[in-house]
């Protein structure tokens, strides 16, 4: 699956030299996540960081009623990369769990490595820095979006920007996410076909 990751980094225009190449493909260990299997659990530590070969995952929160609710999603076509940030970054235990919605490929890479890279491969820390950015603005632009919208016009700028989201995530996945019911949300994209 390493050359999946590379040919997303080509894509993006970074050169990596044939030692960061020998580097990942040394620490990144390849995980087959079944449907439904739990990638990283509530409440617990976690220092690693996947790249999505292959596959879809969900992660969710707990809400203050105690239910379990979607609150965002990873493709392997796109926000490609997965990681609780809360334990990630922060070393605290996560508030998320990220979950497999279908059979899955991932490669997984430990935060000391990945921090490592930062420092010895300036190729890496320009790609890094730039995917943390890119991928904060789009994720903090969804959410006040779904924030500020109702449902219908939210689902209309997921049509517009991110068609694959629609296309790839489940309807009652797509419910879950939105907080309405399955039948609210079918009726809701019949409407929107016709």
């Amino acid at each position: 699956m390493i050359h999946k990751l590379k040919a997303k980094i080509d894509q993006k225009g970074y050169s990596f030299s044939e030692d960061l190449w020998r580097e990942i493909q040394q620490h990144g260990k390849e995980r087959k996540i079944n449907r439904n299997e739990v990638l990283i659990d509530f409440g617990s530590h976690y220092e690693h960081v996947y790249f999505i070969a292959q596959g879809s995952f969900m992660t969710s929160m707990i809400s203050e009623s105690g239910d379990k609710r979607a609150v965002w999603f990873h493709l392997d076509e796109l926000f490609e990369m997965a990681t609780c940030l809360d334990s990630f970054f922060l070393k605290e235990p996560t508030k998320y769990e990220i979950k497999a919605l279908e059979d899955s490929i991932v490669l997984q890479f430990h935060k000391a490595k990945v921090d490592l890279w930062v420092q010895q491969y300036p190729a890496f820390n320009r790609l890094y820095l730039s995917d943390i950015v890119r991928d904060f603005i789009a994720v903090n632009e969804l959410r006040a979006f779904r924030l500020a919208n109702p449902p219908r016009e939210f689902l209309t700028y997921l049509d517009t920007h991110y068609p694959l989201i629609k296309e790839r995530i489940s309807s009652k996945n797509m419910a879950h996410f939105l907080g309405v019911t399955p039948e609210w949300y079918s009726k809701m994209k019949k409407k929107m076909e016709s």
